[in-house]
């Protein structure tokens, strides 16, 4: 049947999260901006915060068993997190791989040239070590118009892709989901039929199927590693 899940709410308990630089082992001398390994991570202006602290989640859902780090406002993780039961919103701030959280995150960013630039910061923020003690499984990217993505984005977004060994996955453009909410969405879990062939429901009834493909292979993905 229809399954809906109502909106999630933010933080009320005053918690904040930390930078990059304060997240660092006090003994470590690495300052983002500058090259550690063969990563060099973005300056610290353009890192992200670290939770110093378990993510939020709403307990009225499943425990995330990813979550989804937005590049940058207007990225499409709350879409994504309302079409996938099992995924949870990082709100911004890499997860700092406390216990009782997933250590899987996975970075969104929509395929702009600001989306496919902050893509990068976050990635090699992440590889670099400064993006908490989780695993970097990969990144996706949304559509931003029905147009096909012009060739210097594409060779842009293919070199970014790389840093994670092309475990890149594509949201296309769904052009109803500009009428409809987060709250509005259906939602797949694990073990949902994907349908085949060309006939599609609704997307207020059902998950567009390339949405379900991306969410069944993060999760394969992650079985893997």
């Amino acid at each position: 049947g229809l399954r809906r899940r109502m909106a999630e709410p933010k933080p009320s308990t005053g918690a904040s999260t930390v930078s990059a630089t304060a997240w660092a082992a006090a003994d470590d001398s690495r300052e983002p901006g500058r090259s550690h390994g063969l990563i060099t991570p973005p300056p610290a202006e353009r890192c992200i915060d670290v939770w110093p602290e378990p993510v939020y989640a709403p307990t009225d859902r499943a425990v995330p068993s990813w979550w989804l780090v937005g590049s940058h406002g207007g990225a499409g993780v709350s879409m994504l997190t309302a079409s996938w039961s099992i995924a949870g919103d990082a709100m911004g701030a890499f997860p700092a791989g406390f216990e009782q959280e997933s250590p899987f995150v996975v970075v969104v960013a929509r395929e702009s040239a600001w989306g496919i630039t902050r893509a990068h910061d976050l990635l090699t923020q992440h590889l670099s070590g400064y993006g908490g003690a989780t695993t970097l499984v990969g990144l996706v990217t949304v559509a931003a118009s029905p147009s096909r993505l012009k060739s210097e984005l594409r060779q842009r977004l293919e070199v970014v892709a790389g840093l994670v060994d092309d475990h890149h996955w594509r949201i296309p453009w769904i052009d109803t989901w500009n009428e409809l909410t987060p709250d509005e969405l259906p939602f797949w879990t694990p073990g949902d039929p994907i349908p085949p062939g060309r006939k599609r429901e609704p997307p207020d009834r059902a998950v567009p199927r390339e949405v379900a493909d991306v969410a069944d292979a993060i999760r394969t993905t992650i079985i893997s590693i």
